[in-house]
């Protein structure tokens, strides 16, 4: 299996099974780890919605019918993986002693999901080059890393609008993932850091940016060798 924590150079339909085969662990496991699961799936479902089936769409033009019913597949699911949310969470709107059926449901419509998705995914390894697929999967680990946490199964997913609600649901989960203490068993990605430029300068402080070059005269001048007048 592969280490959620070294992600980068994986193709991509390895990264995607270990992430269908983490969440099944999870949510067969007999120490609770049923968010666990929640969150592998949510994210999961959320970077190939995001990142990897308009990638699809446009590069595999004759599956278009599979790629419809992957992601009214993936719907599905995150309907399910909500209403296990709410039962966990002790929802008074969860449905009572349905945690055993939607195990089960959830289990069968993963089972269905992975195979549609590794078909589709074999496919677009035949179509495109090696790099594009590299890069691919490293969008793919960026949004895993970075991505939604929950589920959200209704709200715009495609086009200008289903990116901004897409990163308003990342924004909103990481919070509440800190204000509810809750384990999110990701793989953390890294991103690369921006240099700060005159105007953000400005906007931090631009006093502590001004004492700069006077600090390192000052620096420098103590740290020169002194020395002695010979008599």
């Amino acid at each position: 299996m592969t280490d959620p924590n070294d992600l980068h150079h994986v193709p991509l339909a390895e990264t995607a099974a270990s992430a269908h085969d983490r969440a099944r662990s999870a949510l067969t496991s007999t120490d609770n780890r049923l968010m666990d699961a929640v969150v592998w799936l949510s994210a999961h479902l959320t970077a190939m919605e995001h990142v990897v089936y308009p990638f699809m769409r446009a590069n595999l033009p004759t599956e278009r019918v599979e790629l419809d019913e992957q992601r009214r597949l993936s719907r599905r699911i995150q309907r399910v993986l909500r209403l296990l949310e709410q039962g966990w969470a002790g929802d008074g709107s969860a449905p009572r002693g349905s945690g055993d059926r939607l195990r089960a449901e959830l289990t069968a419509l993963m089972d269905e999901h992975e195979k549609g998705e590794s078909a589709l995914l074999a496919r677009l390894s035949d179509t495109v080059t090696d790099e594009a697929g590299l890069a691919l999967a490293e969008r793919y680990d960026q949004a895993i890393g970075h991505g939604p946490t929950r589920p959200h199964p209704h709200g715009p997913h495609r086009g200008w609008l289903g990116r901004l609600t897409y990163a308003f649901d990342a924004a909103r989960d990481h919070i509440l993932d800190v204000l509810d203490s809750r384990h999110v068993p990701l793989p953390r990605t890294s991103r690369p850091r921006r240099q700060v430029g005159p105007w953000g300068g400005y906007l931090l402080g631009s006093a502590v940016q001004a004492d700069q070059p006077e600090t390192q005269a000052r620096t420098q001048t103590v740290d020169q060798p002194t020395t002695r007048r010979q008599p």
